[in-house]
């Protein structure tokens, strides 16, 4: 059999095409300020002030109606208030499937900026800075499901990271806030650097409708996993992520956390003169890991009409008070870690790649 020079040209594409980026360029947003050629001043050394990933596991919303009455000349009207709930929660990944994700990431993060030259400064250090005066040390490697509701947050096996304290109820304060250039003008200019991803795998919207003589409230799942741009305040507060943003929010200028590799240095008033940021544009979905992509529940009442009398009527209304559903939605395990891991991947590949072109200007 004969075999060309073509052939074999097209079954190398064929076989060793790299696969096309889970995160497109498109998809990317990125910061770049570098003033006054702050990396000339600042030394090869680099504190990973924050390294973190939250994976969403369980989200709940709930509609309602009030319930009416409608008194007529003969007759009374009545129409129940109806409640609908619903909670999802993901199944088919657990706290060791997340540890490994994020482990597995840290250690690539570490070794890129090690292989570039870049020495990492130890908690231990940053924690004799003034700018860390008072902070408490985290051990890292622990899952927490006390920073934000229906997420947990976890962070590198034997990293460490400083917060300002830790509430009662577990929850981590000063967290959350934006890296701070103060830090590197303590640490004399080096590179501070934040690693985020979020991810969510359901969204839910709650909706009632009202009318004289029928009420409905319902709730609809789409569940899909994904990268999420940012969470905060002002994003659909009625899927919960409102609660979610309370859970990280430290001071009323902290609206949002955003997925994202970050790098700051120097200080100039409240500002970096270096600051090299890639983020995301939009929510990055990745498809195929959920075999159930959409739930609905309802929960209706119509009219019951009762003849007045001159004795006291038992008075019965249709539909539910309550219904209260609830939904586990297993997902593929190897999908689930593979486009987690990916994503994470790329981002860290991309978010270094722009700091290095920065640092060259």
């Amino acid at each position: 059999m004969k075999i060309t020079l073509l052939t074999l040209l097209l079954l190398w594409v064929g076989i060793f095409q790299p696969a096309d980026p889970l995160i497109s360029a498109k998809d990317y947003d990125v910061h770049e300020f570098h003033r006054s050629k702050q990396s000339s001043k600042s030394p090869k050394r680099v504190y990973i002030q924050k390294f973190r990933a939250l994976f969403e596991v369980y989200e709940e919303a709930s509609a309602s109606t009030a319930g009416s009455k409608n008194d007529r000349a003969n007759r009374s009207t009545t129409v129940s208030g109806t409640n609908t709930r619903m909670g999802v929660q993901l199944s088919g990944v657990d706290i060791p499937d997340f540890q490994k994700i994020v482990d597995d990431a840290y250690a690539d993060f570490v070794a890129q900026l090690e292989a570039e030259g870049y020495e990492i400064i130890s908690a231990e250090e940053a924690g004799k800075t003034d700018y860390y005066s008072g902070y408490t040390k985290i051990e890292g490697g622990a899952s927490s499901t006390d920073q934000a509701t229906g997420y947990v947050m976890v962070t590198p096996t034997g990293y460490d990271y400083w917060v300002t304290g830790v509430s009662n109820s577990g929850r981590e304060k000063g967290t959350f806030t934006d890296t701070s250039s103060k830090l590197s003008k303590d640490l004399d200019d080096a590179y501070v650097a934040e690693a985020t991803f979020i991810f969510p795998f359901v969204n839910l919207d709650a909706s009632s409708t009202s009318f004289a003589n029928y009420a409905s409230s319902k709730v609809k799942a789409d569940i899909n996993l994904r990268m999420a741009a940012a969470v905060g305040a002002a994003d659909n507060e009625q899927m919960s992520l409102g609660k979610f943003a309370k859970g990280f929010t430290t001071s009323p200028t902290q609206e949002r956390l955003a997925s994202q590799v970050r790098f700051v240095a120097g200080h100039m008033a409240s500002s970096p003169l270096f600051d090299s940021s890639t983020a995301l544009k939009r929510d990055v979905y990745f498809g195929g890991i959920f075999a159930e992509d959409k739930l609905v529940e309802v929960t209706s009442a119509e009219v019951a009409t009762f003849s007045k009398t001159a004795y006291p009527q038992l008075v019965m209304v249709s539909g539910g008070e309550m219904t209260l559903a609830s939904h586990y939605v297993a997902c593929d395990h190897d999908k689930y870690i593979e486009f987690a891991q990916g994503s994470i991947k790329e981002m860290i590949g991309n978010g270094i790649s722009n700091f290095k072109e920065l640092v060259k200007d």
